[in-house]
């Protein structure tokens, strides 16, 4: 095994571990030095990857929505309308959070003043959702309200999930589905069908 091979395997067991005490202990709680004991290594070790518990949060749940991400962002079934399309991607990735919901609370509110480079990673998270909707909607909205549909959908998602933390709703991705598909239903109203973009459109 490389060098490069073992680093990389240190780092996945100690993330590994961070996520088991931050969902046991939360994050005041658990310590690097348990963190480390848990992943095989000295404290040392865990300092040399990570700078402190902050960044291994940040890093530990930031790995699982990447994974959570690029299963949701796979092309759909061929044929699957628009809304239906959304409404999956919004389940999987509540489903990323809702898995670990001690460490993802911990992390939404930890995540609003992340520092560099988390803040900026997030923010790509999202921005990869929206140049997907952007994609997947092309056929659906002209360009210009596909853009604010996007925005909006994003918005609708930090809404139900805030919800979901909270327990101030008792079904957040049905929340999302509905508000999602009330503001499509807005924007293809107001669209014009007739107009140049929809003969543009791909597919």
């Amino acid at each position: 095994m490389s060098r490069a091979d073992q680093r990389a395997q240190t780092r996945q067991r100690i993330l590994d571990a961070a996520r088991a005490r931050f969902e046991q202990d939360g994050f005041e709680g658990a310590s690097v030095r348990e963190i480390a004991q848990e992943a095989g290594v000295a404290a040392g070790t865990v300092i040399m990857h990570f700078d402190g518990k902050a960044e291994l949060l940040h890093a530990a749940l930031f790995d699982e929505l990447e994974r959570a991400l690029d299963e949701a962002l796979a092309p759909p079934a061929e044929g699957l309308p628009f809304a239906e399309a959304l409404d999956a991607v919004g389940a999987r990735m509540f489903a990323a959070y809702t898995a670990r919901p001690t460490l993802s609370r911990v992390l939404l509110k930890e995540s609003l003043f992340a520092p560099a480079p988390w803040s900026e990673r997030f923010v790509g998270q999202h921005q990869r959702v929206h140049a997907w909707i952007q994609a997947q909607g092309a056929a659906t909205l002209p360009p210009d309200a596909l853009a604010l549909f996007g925005a909006a959908w994003l918005s609708f998602f930090t809404y139900a999930l805030l919800a979901w933390a909270q327990g101030a709703h008792p079904s957040p991705v049905g929340l999302l589905s509905r508000l999602s598909r009330q503001q499509l239903a807005g924007a293809q109203a107001s669209a014009d069908l007739s107009a140049p973009w929809r003969q543009a459109a791909p597919g």
